[in-house]
């Protein structure tokens, strides 16, 4: 990032919360005003193989499938992008001040997202972003990078607690969103999600979540953490399901 002033390149601790430059003192954007950015996401989709994820300053959250473009404005200012491809991530922070136009990239061959960002000045406004339309996001959350981690069921869990499931001894462990056992013999994962879950019964030490089609997940809690685990999922369930 420069400064649009003096152009001398910013520092990467520069404090993102100050409109002026450290150098000359200019302002670095003008209060206020909106921008369009186009994210191009290049290469086939057979190669590329799957969407590529864009989280927006932690708030807003879009996918993009290759060979596709979106759309959305920004406020002027400072803004952290965030792409991810599977389990590959990169970040770029930008000083918008303009309309800008993002190519990224898949490649395959490193493993990389590649980006390739452009300011679009006025003479290419119109073939840029002339027919474009602003996409919604997927999902927008105040609670920054932890509710897309739920969203992607990459958050950590509240609770892992030794269990038996029937005649299985394992692992419950309790999310936001979702509970996962998962047994020491067959290492498979059942997954209950809570907007399925009906309702949660007490039953002779154990806790049986009821789910839609009747099923019963049933599974025993020590004594010693009992009423704090029920007490987590009746709450967790009822807010999920908005009851």
């Amino acid at each position: 990032m420069n400064c649009p002033n003096c152009k001398k390149a910013l520092p990467d601790n520069v404090n993102t919360k100050i409109n002026f430059c450290p150098f000359c003192g200019g302002k670095l954007y003008e209060d206020g005003k909106e921008f369009l950015i186009e994210i191009v996401c290049t290469g086939q989709r057979s190669l590329s193989g799957g969407t590529m994820m864009l989280f927006v300053d932690d708030t807003s959250y879009y996918e993009v499938e290759p060979g596709n473009k979106i759309y959305f404005t920004a406020r002027a200012g400072f803004h952290t992008l965030k792409f991810r491809h599977k389990i590959r991530n990169k970040s770029i922070q930008l000083l918008l001040g303009a309309d800008y136009s993002i190519k990224v990239y898949y490649n395959s061959l490193s493993g990389l997202i590649e980006t390739n960002v452009s300011e679009v000045d006025e003479k290419q406004h119109d073939q840029v972003f002339g027919d474009a339309k602003i996409t919604p996001p997927v999902m927008v959350t105040s609670e920054g990078q932890k509710g897309f981690d739920i969203m992607l069921g990459e958050d950590d869990p509240e609770y892992e607690i030794s269990v038996t499931s029937g005649l299985k001894e394992g692992i419950l462990r309790l999310f936001a969103e979702r509970c996962e056992f998962s047994s020491e013999k067959d290492f498979k994962k059942e997954v209950v999600q809570y907007k399925d879950v009906v309702e949660v019964k007490k039953k002779m030490g154990a806790v049986d979540l009821v789910c839609a089609g009747n099923v019963h997940k049933v599974y025993s809690i020590p004594k010693d953490i009992y009423n704090e685990v029920i007490a987590f999922l009746t709450n967790r369930i009822e807010e999920v399901n908005g009851r």
